[in-house]
């Protein structure tokens, strides 16, 4: 003999279950409407975003930069490593090169600190700098 769920009203299953759907929807779209909509809320005035994008885009390109030039600093540096020591020349030129790339490396973090500012400045919503 197979066991039932509802021995006695085996007729009710379907409308118990369909109630509990029920409840679960109603529950739902309540929890869904009383979360806030922030694209409706949040002011977006398209000439603040195109110039926000704008210095954001400026701020990629130095960091772009800076990423390069401290792989160019590595570089030398792996140079001057693996360079013998009796190619003095080539040691004093790697030196100087990796003094000019620490001064334009410096250069560049500060002209990126100052594009953050100015992002800040401008007041451009939602930026995670």
């Amino acid at each position: 003999m197979a066991h039932r769920i509802w021995p006695k009203y085996p007729r009710l299953f379907p409308c118990f279950s369909l109630g509990l759907l029920c409840v679960f929807y109603i529950n739902y779209t309540l929890a869904q409407s009383k979360t806030p909509d922030f694209k409706r809320t949040v002011i977006d005035d398209p000439s603040i975003s195109r110039r926000c994008e704008e210095l954001l885009d400026i701020r990629r390109g130095k960091l772009a930069n800076k990423n390069r030039l401290m792989g160019l600093i590595e570089r030398n540096q792996i140079l001057q490593r693996k360079t013998p020591e009796n190619k003095k020349s080539i040691k004093e030129r790697l030196e100087v090169n990796l003094g000019h790339l620490k001064n334009e490396l410096q250069l560049v973090r500060v002209q990126i600190q100052i594009e953050e500012e100015s992002i800040i400045r401008k007041g451009c919503p939602g930026i995670a700098l």
